[in-house]
C-alpha cells in the first residue's frame, strides 16, 4: 500500500525511537533464496506481491491484515486456488465507509459549489469532482462484489497484541477463521498493517506450525532498524525469505540505499527441505515479477 502517515483511524503507532548510531543497516543476510516458482500476486505496482506458488497450493485459509482500498492480491490468490476461504482484516475500511465516501462525492457533484465551478470554468476542479465520485462508486461496488463470495469474509477489526477497542490478537484471529483444529502449514498471511507488524510478529511465532507463508511490509526501517532485525532473525528460525522486494513510496534510510519499506516473503522451511536454490546470482528487483510500488519513480535495486 502506498506509504502515509495518516494511520489515526489504525490506532496509535508503535512509538518512534531513533535508531543507534553505532548500528550501520546494511542487507547482509538478507539475500533472498531464490525458487523456480516465484508467481505475482496482484497488478504491477502497488497492491501485488510476488510469493511462491507452493504456499498458495498449501494453504487453505489466506488471513490477510490490511486491505485499505485494494484487495487484489487477495483475488489473485482466490483465482489460482479457488477452494481458499479469505479472511480480512482492517478496522480503517467497511462497505459502510465506501458507501460514504461515494455518497459525500456524489453530493459534492451537486452541490452549489460545482455550480460555481463551471460558471469560473474551473474545469480541472469539476473534473476532480467527478473523478472522485467515479473512483469511489467503483470501489464501493467492486469491494460489494469481492464481500458477497462465498469463501471472503471481511471483518472490520485490526490485529494488535494487546486488546485495544476495535482489535484482536492473533490467536482471537484464528478462532475467527475456524472452529476446527487447522491443518499444519495450511495459512498464508498476508501483513501490511503500517507498524503493527512490530507488535504482532511476537504472537503469530507462537502459530507458526500453522502457518506456510507470509508476506509483510515493514514500516519506518530508518527508526525500527533494530526491531526489524530482531523480529526477522527469529522468523527466520522456521521460515525461508525466498523474494524481498523495496516500496519505493518511502523513500530510503539516510546514508544509505536501503527502502524505508520492504515487502519480504517468508516460505517455510518444512517446505523447501533439501532443495537446492535455483540461482543465487538472480539480482532484486527482478524483471517481469517486480513493478516500482510508484510507477513514476524508479525502483530501488537490493545490495547484499
Amino acid at each position: 500500500m502506498r506509504y502515509s502517515n495518516n494511520n489515526e483511524e489504525c490506532g496509535p503507532r508503535v512509538d518512534r525511537v531513533e535508531p543507534q548510531e553505532s548500528i550501520q543497516p546494511s542487507l547482509e543476510g538478507f539475500r533472498p533464496k531464490f525458487l523456480n516458482d516465484l508467481i505475482r500476486l496482484g497488478p504491477p505496482g502497488d497492491g501485488g506481491y510476488v510469493v511462491n506458488e507452493r504456499l498458495v497450493f498449501h494453504s487453505r485459509y489466506l488471513m490477510s491484515f490490511g486491505v485499505n482500498d485494494n484487495w487484489s492480491f487477495e483475488l489473485a490468490f482466490l483465482k489460482r486456488k479457488p477452494d481458499v476461504k479469505i479472511f480480512c482484516f482492517d478496522p480503517s475500511v467497511s462497505k459502510d465507509i465506501f458507501r460514504k465516501r461515494m455518497l459525500n462525492a456524489l453530493n459534492e457533484v451537486f452541490s452549489v459549489k460545482i455550480v460555481l465551478l463551471v460558471l469560473s470554468f474551473n474545469l480541472s476542479s469539476v473534473r476532480r469532482k467527478l473523478s472522485e465520485l467515479r473512483y469511489w462508486t467503483k470501489i464501493y461496488f467492486a469491494f460489494s462484489r469481492f464481500l458477497a463470495r462465498g469463501n471472503v469474509r471481511f471483518h472490520p477489526i485490526g490485529i494488535s497484541n494487546g486488546n485495544p477497542s476495535n482489535f484482536v490478537t492473533f490467536a482471537e484471529a484464528f478462532l475467527l477463521i475456524s472452529h476446527e483444529e487447522i491443518p499444519e502449514n495450511s495459512v498464508f498471511v498476508k501483513m501490511d498493517i503500517e507498524q503493527f507488524e512490530f507488535r504482532v510478529l511476537p504472537d503469530l511465532l507462537k502459530l507458526e506450525r500453522y502457518i506456510n507463508g507470509l508476506v509483510i511490509e515493514f514500516h519506518d526501517l530508518d527508526i525500527l532498524w533494530d526491531k526489524f532485525m530482531e523480529l526477522t532473525q527469529k522468523l527466520k528460525a522456521h521460515f525461508e525469505i525466498t523474494h524481498i522486494h523495496g516500496n519505493n513510496w518511502g523513500g530510503l534510510i539516510p546514508n544509505s540505499e536501503i527502502p524505508i519499506l520492504l515487502e519480504i516473503t517468508f516460505s517455510k522451511k518444512s517446505l523447501i527441505g533439501e532443495e537446492h536454490p535455483a540461482r543465487e546470482t538472480v539480482t532484486y528487483p527482478i524483471p517481469q515479477l517486480d513493478c516500482p510500488n510508484n510507477r513514476f519513480a524508479r525502483d530501488y535495486p537490493l545490495v547484499f
